[in-house]
């Protein structure tokens, strides 16, 4: 497929494109199914710079009100997703949040006995209400439970996958009983359906590879999900967008998933941005994108003087910094 094709159909399905971009922040959550989200101010702008009107603080409210999750999810690693689709999502993924993790917890300690007490102390402790992170080391410390460290965050990672723990207001911890039921019980095969879905609309014109790294699904499971789409070349995709779209210059967060949601990130990151985006640890810097391709790299600005092109205009009013 020819890469100006690709470029501008995962524009318009990115919702990068203006005449894509939607009015409310978990409508853009659930488009994706799941946004990579382990830099929260960053996450946050990932969301803004779809949105038609950029604000940072709508952003936060439908995440401290619960209609955004922000926990271990795809890959185990922090995304946000919609609450509507917290079940189903967390019910497909939590089997293999524990097949990567299990050779860590062994390794560490966390034996059965020590999950199944912490998972009772900190369903306990969070009953009144959200907690920050620090008061719950704290109060799992006061029960002889690992509470820094690593040990300290492959257990924040079970109790997540447990629907134990789940983001709470202003990056805290809280209970997941604000979460409302599922109103649909998905069998494992239509939430794999269901999760290629997301991908699919959100991210096409992509590959099999790209599913399988971004949802970390098996090939097997991968391909079951795919083939309700249509195949061209490698890529699978809807239908190809006839209409040609301006691609606008725009300053990505940190982690967005134009970059990260793909297994070749070739086709927009040029080999000489590399290394500037992509550090040896897996951060994801925030990058600037000009007719789709990465042309540099930049860091939050401390003051308005330092955001002079016209591009900046909309992380201005995201950030409200008039």
């Amino acid at each position: 497929m020819d890469t100006n094709i690709i470029i501008e159909n995962r524009f318009i399905n990115q919702k990068l494109a203006p005449i894509t971009w939607l009015d409310s922040p978990e409508d853009i959550v659930a488009h994706f199914g799941a946004m990579q989200a382990q830099n929260y101010g960053q996450a946050l702008w990932t969301v803004g710079s779809r949105l038609i009107t950029p604000n940072e603080l709508a952003v936060k409210t439908a995440i401290n009100e619960g209609r955004i999750i922000r926990t271990w999810l795809l890959r185990g690693t922090i995304h946000l997703f919609a609450a509507k689709d917290y079940h189903w999502m967390m019910d497909l993924i939590a089997p293999k949040i524990d097949k990567i993790c299990q050779p860590y917890r062994t390794k560490l300690g966390l034996t059965n006995e020590v999950l199944l007490k912490a998972s009772e102390v900190v369903r306990g402790f969070t009953s009144n209400g959200p907690v920050t992170r620090k008061n719950l080391a704290e109060h799992l410390a006061q029960n002889q439970l690992p509470s820094a460290g690593i040990p300290f965050a492959q257990l924040l990672v079970y109790l997540s996958s447990r629907k134990i723990i789940c983001s709470g207001p202003d990056e805290t911890y809280q209970n997941t009983l604000h979460i409302p039921a599922a109103t649909r019980d998905y069998s494992r095969s239509e939430a794999i359906g269901e999760l290629a879905k997301r991908y699919v609309q959100s991210h096409a014109p992509a590959t099999l590879k790209d599913f399988c790294f971004w949802s970390g699904l098996s090939v097997a499971d991968a391909k079951i999900g795919l083939a309700q789409f249509p195949k061209y070349g490698d890529f699978f995709t809807t239908e190809l967008t006839k209409n040609p779209v301006t691609l606008e210059t725009i300053p990505l967060a940190g982690f967005d998933e134009w970059i990260i949601g793909y297994r070749d990130r070739s086709i927009v990151l040029d080999e000489v941005w590399h290394e500037e985006i992509i550090t040896k640890n897996g951060i994801f810097r925030p990058a600037i994108i000009s007719a789709g391709k990465v042309v540099g790299k930049w860091e939050k600005p401390k003051k308005l003087n330092d955001l002079e092109a016209d591009y900046w205009k909309r992380y201005i009013q995201f950030r409200s910094m008039l």
